[in-house]
């Protein structure tokens, strides 16, 4: 028992010590880039956290929603929600086209041809980034995420000179939800769902796990992919057995 004391004595000195270290990265990227800077929020948790913290150094800040066009219902309705009860300038990007089209085009996605992450998660952002003069961005990317991210550094430049801004970039997910609870912020109700990750409802890069999962809490988005050809590789899997396939 005294020895969970001190733990949480001294969660709560990391948890104040990242904060800070977060809200002082949030304050230069403003210092140096002022109003070419904005927030991407993808209405997840961490992106969350970055938000809650940017809107206290810069309450105008342009916040940024990237609408793939696959995005679950819950999190749409919880993004606009969040900016009418906080009052931050919010701006949606949409794809040129929507997802499912491209799919009857170029079928589902796979680890070794990800054909669909630039036209819709990066290019819609980026032409409105370029359209308004931004040239750096506020992200809740984290190094704990994927083993891809373990150098990530507070600010990144790109070859275009390009910058990202990862004030949590050192924060793993008990911080974050600390953070939330802590700070008595509104979440995504995907996550009291069961959902880790609340990206693309039909992503096909998802195990197997997420779609048992949207069998049981959105029924009938899962029927649609039943019925959708080319049939998703994930239900091809978990409906073999009376659908005929395989």
């Amino acid at each position: 028992m005294r020895n969970d004391k001190y733990i949480q004595i001294n969660n709560e000195f990391y948890q104040e010590f990242k904060t800070r270290q977060a809200k002082k990265i949030i304050e230069r990227a403003v210092n140096i880039f002022r109003d070419n800077l904005a927030l991407a929020f993808s209405g997840g948790k961490d992106s969350l956290v970055v938000l809650h913290l940017a809107l206290e150094v810069k309450p105008d800040i342009t916040v940024v929603f990237n609408n793939t066009s696959v995005e679950f219902p819950e999190t749409v309705k919880f993004v606009r929600r969040l900016a009418k009860e906080w009052g931050f300038n919010l701006y949606t990007t949409k794809p040129k086209k929507h997802f499912l089209k491209a799919v009857k085009e170029n079928g589902w996605a796979a680890h070794e041809n990800r054909w669909c992450c630039n036209p819709y998660k990066k290019e819609p952002a980026l032409e409105f980034f370029k359209e308004n003069g931004i040239v750096a961005e506020i992200t809740g990317t984290i190094r704990t995420e994927s083993i891809y991210r373990r150098s990530l550094k507070p600010f990144k430049e790109f070859k275009d000179g390009f910058v990202r801004v990862n004030p949590i970039y050192d924060w793993n997910d008990n911080e974050v939800w600390q953070y939330i609870k802590q700070n008595g912020l509104p979440h995504n109700p995907l996550y009291n769902l069961g959902y880790r990750r609340i990206g693309c409802w039909c992503c096909p890069l998802n195990g197997i796990t997420h779609y048992r999962r949207l069998k049981r809490t959105h029924p009938k988005l899962y029927s649609f992919l039943t019925r959708y050809r080319p049939l998703h590789p994930s239900i091809r899997k978990l409906e073999k057995s009376f659908l005929g396939f395989l």
